[in-house]
This record gives structure tokens, C-alpha cells and sequence, in this order.
């Protein structure tokens, strides 16, 4: 087809400038970075039609600023038609396409680059979207994630002139959602639709995009959705996400619901429970002095999540909206900041300890009394007519709702989250119930996260299953595997009682220990080196003697489990969380082994006396830090099993092994650095089956 452009402009440049204002210069190289990755997989660069690709986000991270991103730089390499499946909701359609145009200008530029066709359909579409593409237009086609919808779009674009030769992008946000396969005995409709566009548009490249990826990871090889690659999204500077909010600064943020707070499935509450009160003061005294010190921090904005039923959502917003009636009464009333309710002057003392700035009594009882003035209560569910949150006709937000608020739904401002709802027992569900996360660095001390004990351990551990996929993920890739082969042999890492996604999406998994753990981040301070050294020179490893392991011999001692953990594992200098490492969980499998006297061998990991050297990156530590097995040999001599298989481990699975790597980073290969790898038997490993 001959295509003749209206003007000629560099979408990706004009991108950036605009980006420029708001994202610092690492963070945007970054971001192109990944989308030329992408793009690479493509039929503009790589030849290749129909390639999956999956970028690999973290919840609220900025997905739909890597998805404009990747548009314009398609648009850049000549595909002329962008399908952007935005989600399964009109709310999520209608905040993401408008995301979209905001940042790619096209209602405010003079160009005529850009046509948008929001769910088309017909055949009075096809011809005008084949008069535009012959006039070398860009056509963003943002789409409802319905099955009418998808397959409305590919009866448009069957009629659309040369429509096999034309390069087509396919971007699928949250794309773990509603488009898998969810029928064992049939397609499901959504899945069959998005089948039928893919062949009607056989030039295109497919790029799914997540925080919650267990579910594309593990389905079959054959599957139309089976990702062929990976491309790694890294946030940009600022981020706060699941490791700041329940690990690193747990302290500061997290508060406790009483089990008995937790709302059931079926009763409607008849008063605020007083967790919630607390988490309401909370809100408006942050609010307050938020407001008052930072005038452009609007919107702020609260979360309360309970449960997924509409009634119950409903008696929540009623009773918080009688709850909000009586403080804007008592705040009008008030003749000192002494006189406000109880649970907000509590919360503010509570925010105070906790880090916040404070501001004199004078100006936060006047602040209370706008914040309350101004405050919009929303109620955002299915049966609530409410198709976006107008964000700018008030400053301050409460949103009441349930499974509407979860998945790929952006709360602006949002410092406090309520959510009283049972945890769900799904990885990928919980955790895209975490709102809370996002570019929040500077107002984390307003941020306060309310849920029960168990939602909390939860969604604690949920952070080191997703830092442990990334890390084993990107390890696996590296060293030549693919994704079909990681779910296979390596596989996820799950917290006790805990399933990846729906079982009518990924079915055919085995469940194993839980393997290696190993502090692939270590630290770097001379102070830390050198006490870890001294560890493993009290414990006499350096001058153990040697023992073969097939082609390689390494320095090995027995020692006791008692003792390995008591002169060894006690005081290594480590940061206690980490990729590949929870120090916690480390210390409990240990001391809860039935045999503290069992002997465990602790072997010496170098390369014939040197310093092994190993790629390093800055987010994940040591890339490959285990040595592979040997692959086929010539020689007679035994084949070296790996890293992983030695010790006893290949034969017995439940075996306990220590390992102390003697390691170095390629740019400095002369600093020794010791770090800690250990097997710990048999804990809950989640794979792909194979299929016999």
C-alpha cells in the first residue's frame, strides 16, 4: 500500500519533551529503552507477524505512561494502526484512552497525525479508516475488552483496504484479565474475539501488559497468549510500591484492623467500625496538613474497600456520608482544634509520631474544615452510573467500592486504604486490590495503609514471590531459556495457602519445595565485607578440604545445622529482604527443621581458587550467580552437575545445603565479595506441568 504523510514529526521526541517536565532523564531512557526492546520483536524490525510479547510492570508503576511511550515509537517505525484493549470496564476505557490523547496531544496539535476510533464498528469505518491510512494517518483505535466489542473491530478492519500489509500494534492492558482463555472444553468468547483480530490483522505484534503476570507465565506453550518474550519495565524515581509500603517502611504505614472488623460476606453493617473511624480521621487530618503545606498536592484522596457486594458497598457510603455530616458540624462548631472529633485528633498525634510535618492548631482547624467542606464521596461499582471520577470538581475524594476499584483503576492522590475485606487466597487478586502504590515518595508520611493481620502478611509475602519472579525470570532468559522453560523449571515461589490466579485460566500445575534462597543483592560496605569474611575464616571454610563434585572439587566442611546457624547465618551482614532472599524465612525453615543436629555440608563456591566473576545489576544483585551444569562432553571425565544439584540436593530434594559464593561484579573483578546461597528443602514451588 503507497502512504504519503500529512506532515513529518517525531512522536517519540515530542513525547519525551512533555515527559521532560514530570520524569527525570534516567527514568525516560529507561522507558525508550523498553519500547524500542519491544518494538525490536516486531514486523518492522525483526520481520516476524504475530509475535507475544509481555512487559512486565509493578502495580501502578506507570504502565500507561510505557504504553504511550511504546505507541509513539510505533508510530515512529510506520504502523499505522494501534489497538489499545483498555480494559473491561467503560471507567477503565474512558481513564485510559483519555491518558492516551492527553499525552500523545492529539486534540490540541495542528498536524492531523492522529485519528481516534473508539470502539468502531461497520463498514462506513472501514472505508474512512482506509482513506486515512492511505493519507499517511496513525490510527489509536482504544477498545473496550468485550467480546462484541473486539470482534466488531475486526469485521471493520477485514474491510480496510490491504489490511494483511498494513503493521498493526495490539496493546493489552492488564492483560492478565478477561482476555485469557477461562473454557477448558471450548474458547471463551473474549479469547475467540481477540483470536479473530489477530488474524485479521496478520502483520501486528502483540504486547500484553501487567503488574500480576502468573497467570500469561504459566499457560500452555501452544496458547494464542503464551508470551514469546519478556521485557522488564523499571519504575521510574520515587516509586513506592509493595517493598516500601510492607517492608521497608512497614513501620510508618501500617495499621491494624481487628479480625473482627473484617466485614462478612453477607451482613450489612449497622455503624462505621471504629477501625474505620480511625482510618476516616486518619484521612482528614492528613489531608489537612497536606493541603495546608502543599497547596498543589490535589487531589487527595481516600480508599474504602470492604467487599464486593453493590449493598453493602452502598450501607458503607451511607453511613460515611452520615459519619462526614456530623465532623462538618462539629468543625463549624469548634472554637479550638480541641474540639474536634476524637478519633481525628488522635489520628492527627498518631501521623505526628509517625513522621508527618505538623502545622499549629489555628490553620489545621481551618484546613479541617475546608478538607471536610470539599470532600466528594463516591461510590464506584457496578450498579453505581458512574462512568469516571471528576477528579477536578472537588480537591479532596472518598471512594467507597469493591472489585471496580481493583484491577488497573487509578486513585488520584490516594494516602489512606481501608480494606476490610477478607483476603482473597489468589496472588494476582490481592494484589491488584494495592491501590495504594505509586509515585508517593514525598507523601509517604501521609500514606496509611488500614487492613487486618493476615491481609497484611499476605501482601507481605506476595512482594517477595513478585521481586523472586522477576530476579529467577530474568536470570532464566538471560542464560537462553524462554518462558515456557522457566515455568517449567523454575516457577513461582508462593506464600503458604496461596494459588497464582484462577484455575480456569492456568491449569496442569505441580507443586514442589520451595529450593535456594540466596542474597544475590549483598551488601557492599567495606564494614560488611570484611565481617562476612571473618565469618567464613572463624568457621575455617578457606582452609577445608576439597571435595569433588563431578569435573569441579570445591573446599567443604560438615558442620551442624545448629552451628551453621549460629556462626554463620546469625550475624552475616545482610540486608534482611532482598531478591531471591527473606532472612526471616530463612531462619524459621531452619530452626523449625526437625534435626538441629543434622549435618550440613557448607561448601566454598570459586573458580579454582579465584574470584568467580558474575554480572551485576543495580535493582536485582548478581545476575546468574549459580554456575550451570556442564553440557554435553567429549571427555570421560564426569560431567559438573551445577550449582544447584550439588550437595547431596539432585539425589534428595529435601536435602540442606549451604553454599558461600566467592563472587566479584565484572566492573570490579578484584573486590571479593562473600554471599550466602541456601537450599532448604522441600516448601511450596509452583510450575508449569508438563504434559506426557
Amino acid at each position: 500500500m503507497t502512504t504519503h504523510a500529512v506532515t513529518s514529526s517525531n512522536e517519540s521526541q515530542r513525547l519525551d519533551q512533555r515527559l521532560s517536565d514530570r520524569v527525570d532523564r534516567d527514568s525516560r531512557l529507561s522507558l525508550w529503552k523498553s519500547a524500542l526492546a519491544i518494538l525490536d520483536k516486531g514486523p518492522q524490525r525483526s520481520g516476524v507477524h504475530g509475535s507475544t510479547g509481555l512487559a512486565l510492570g509493578y502495580v501502578q508503576s506507570g504502565k500507561t505512561t510505557s504504553i504511550t511511550a511504546l505507541i509513539a515509537a510505533a508510530a515512529d517505525q510506520g504502523y499505522q494502526i494501534v489497538i489499545a484493549l483498555l480494559g473491561g470496564t467503560n471507567l477503565l476505557l474512558e481513564q485510559n484512552r483519555s491518558r492516551l490523547e492527553l499525552a500523545l496531544e492529539i486534540h490540541s496539535r495542528q498536524d492531523y497525525r492522529w485519528i481516534v476510533e473508539v470502539n468502531p464498528s461497520g463498514r462506513t469505518t472501514s472505508r474512512r479508516m482506509s482513506d486515512r491510512i492511505a493519507g499517511g494517518r496513525t490510527i489509536l483505535i482504544p477498545v473496550l475488552k468485550h467480546a462484541g466489542r473486539i470482534r466488531a473491530l475486526a469485521e471493520a478492519l477485514e474491510g480496510v483496504s490491504d489490511i494483511a500489509d498494513v503493521p498493526v500494534l495490539i496493546v493489552d492492558d492488564e492483560a492478565d484479565q478477561a482476555s485469557l482463555n477461562t473454557s477448558s472444553s471450548a474458547e471463551s468468547r473474549t479469547y475467540e474475539a481477540i483470536s479473530v483480530l489477530r488474524r485479521t490483522v496478520p502483520r501486528h505484534l502483540y504486547v500484553q501488559y501487567t503488574a500480576t503476570p502468573y497467570a500469561p507465565l504459566l499457560l500452555d506453550a501452544d496458547d494464542l497468549l503464551s508470551p514469546d518474550f519478556v521485557e522488564f519495565l523499571e519504575p521510574g524515581t520515587g516509586y513506592t510500591g509493595g517493598r516500601e509500603f510492607f517492608v521497608e517502611f512497614a513501620d510508618q504505614v501500617i495499621r491494624d484492623v481487628p479480625l473482627l472488623d473484617e466485614q462478612a460476606a453477607k451482613t450489612l453493617p449497622l455503624q462505621l467500625p471504629q477501625s474505620l473511624l480511625a482510618a476516616l480521621g486518619s484521612f482528614v487530618a492528613g489531608a489537612a496538613t497536606l493541603s495546608e503545606l502543599q497547596p498543589d498536592a490535589a487531589p487527595i484522596s481516600m480508599l474504602v474497600h470492604s467487599t464486593q457486594r453493590n449493598d453493602v458497598q452502598e450501607r458503607y457510603r451511607f453511613l460515611m456520608e452520615r459519619e462526614l455530616k456530623k465532623w462538618r458540624a462539629a468543625a463549624a462548631a469548634a472554637t479550638s482544634a480541641d474540639d474536634l472529633p476524637g478519633a481525628l485528633l488522635s489520628e492527627r498525634q498518631i501521623l505526628a509520631e509517625r513522621g508527618a510535618p505538623t502545622i499549629s492548631d489555628g490553620p489545621f482547624l481551618d484546613r479541617v474544615r475546608w478538607v471536610l467542606r470539599e470532600t466528594s464521596l463516591w461510590l464506584v461499582n457496578s450498579t453505581s452510573a458512574l462512568n469516571k471520577v471528576e477528579w477536578n470538581v472537588t480537591p479532596i475524594h472518598i471512594l467507597v467500592g469493591g472489585n471496580k476499584l481493583d484491577r488497573g483503576f487509578t486513585v488520584e492522590g490516594l494516602t489512606v486504604t481501608y480494606m476490610n475485606r477478607p483476603p482473597s487466597t489468589q496472588v494476582d487478586t490481592l494484589e491488584q486490590r494495592a491501590r495504594a502504590f505509586g509515585y508517593r515518595r514525598d507523601q509517604l508520611p501521609y500514606c496509611q495503609f488500614f487492613a487486618t493481620k493476615r491481609t497484611i502478611k499476605a501482601l507481605r509475602e506476595i512482594v517477595f514471590t513478585e521481586y523472586d519472579l522477576r530476579a529467577q525470570l530474568q536470570d532464566h532468559v538471560d542464560n537462553g531459556g524462554s518462558v515456557h522453560t522457566w515455568a517449567r523449571e523454575v516457577g513461582l515461589l508462593l506464600p503458604e495457602g496461596m494459588k497464582p490466579t484462577r484455575a480456569s485460566v492456568v491449569s496442569q500445575l505441580s507443586y514442589a519445595g520451595q529450593g535456594w534462597a540466596s542474597i544475590r543483592l549483598p551488601r557492599l560496605d567495606p564494614t560488611s565485607l570484611q565481617t562476612n569474611r571473618t565469618l567464613v575464616e572463624s568457621l575455617g571454610l578457606y582452609n577445608a578440604p576439597y571435595v569433588n563434585y563431578g569435573r569441579l572439587s570445591f573446599r567443604t566442611l560438615r558442620c551442624s545445622l545448629d552451628q551453621v546457624r549460629q556462626s554463620l547465618l546469625a550475624n552475616w551482614s545482610a540486608d534482611k529482604y532482598g531478591p531471591s532472599w527473606r532472612y526471616g524465612d530463612v531462619v524459621e525453615a531452619l530452626e523449625r527443621h526437625p534435626d538441629p543436629h543434622r549435618e550440613v555440608p557448607v561448601i566454598l563456591m570459586e573458580d579454582d581458587g579465584d574470584l568467580r566473576l558474575r554480572k551485576w545489576d543495580v535493582e536485582t544483585g548478581f545476575v546468574n550467580l549459580f554456575q550451570g551444569r556442564d553440557l554435553a562432553r567429549n571427555d570421560t571425565a564426569p560431567a559438573y552437575p551445577g550449582d544447584r544439584a550439588i550437595g547431596g540436593v539432585a539425589d534428595d530434594p529435601s536435602s540442606l545445603v549451604v553454599q558461600v559464593h566467592r563472587v566479584a561484579r565484572r566492573a570490579d573483578p578484584t573486590t571479593e565479595i562473600l554471599t550466602l546461597a541456601i537450599h532448604l528443602g522441600d516448601l511450596q514451588v509452583v510450575r508449569k506441568a508438563e504434559l506426557r
